[in-house]
């Protein structure tokens, strides 16, 4: 998957767009969500398939959708870059 061109359309979407793609991938985000972490896409960094996602960004992803839907985040990520 070329993650730069995900995050690259991700961006430029709506955010009931965006909504329908989390809800594709089987996330079930708000729009309050996606608007949230709408500007934490400008901090993702492709270093993170080979160092991991650091923690003070985890923390932020937290505090826009919560620890369970981090998790469940997190979790597709990792099998992802399996």
């Amino acid at each position: 998957m070329d993650y730069f061109q995900l995050l690259n359309e991700l961006k430029m979407m709506d955010d009931r767009e965006a909504q329908s793609m989390a809800r594709y991938y089987g996330m079930d985000l708000s729009v309050r969500e996606i608007q949230a972490l709408r500007p934490l896409l400008d901090e993702v960094s492709f270093h993170w398939i080979f160092t991991g996602v650091p923690e003070r960004f985890i923390e932020k992803v937290e505090k826009a959708i919560g620890k369970e839907k981090t998790r469940m985040l997190l979790e597709k990520y990792l099998d992802a870059t399996k």
